[in-house]
């Protein structure tokens, strides 16, 4: 990847659950070093955008175009996207007795390496 490349960059993602679009033309580039954060009201589609970033089944990314690591998301697997880097979380994670956060996605990360 050349030090110019955005480390992750979708282009006018359509997402559709179910046959409904839910999802209409968003655009987000991410060099590396940037932070960036999603906001809005509940059902503006933050979580379904992410769930079809990541590969879930029921999303369906019906039009668009998504690079990570200048690699097609598209393309891949949801087990391939996340040994490139991309991970989804949840806001709120069930409590598991002895186990951190820190901890499961320190594990996590060295399963993939």
């Amino acid at each position: 990847m050349s030090s110019n490349s955005p480390l992750f960059n979708f282009e006018n993602i359509h997402v559709t659950v179910e046959g409904k679009e839910v999802v209409n033309g968003v655009s987000l580039k991410m060099n590396p070093g940037e932070i960036h954060a999603i906001m809005g009201p509940n059902g503006s589609g933050k979580s379904s955008l992410s769930n079809a970033l990541m590969g879930h089944p029921s999303y369906t990314i019906s039009e668009g175009t998504a690079l990570l690591n200048n690699k097609n998301l598209l393309e891949m697997d949801s087990d391939e996207r996340s040994r490139e880097g991309l991970f989804l979380a949840f806001q709120y994670p069930l409590a598991i007795p002895g186990v951190t956060v820190a901890n499961f996605m320190r594990t996590a990360l060295k399963a993939h390496r």
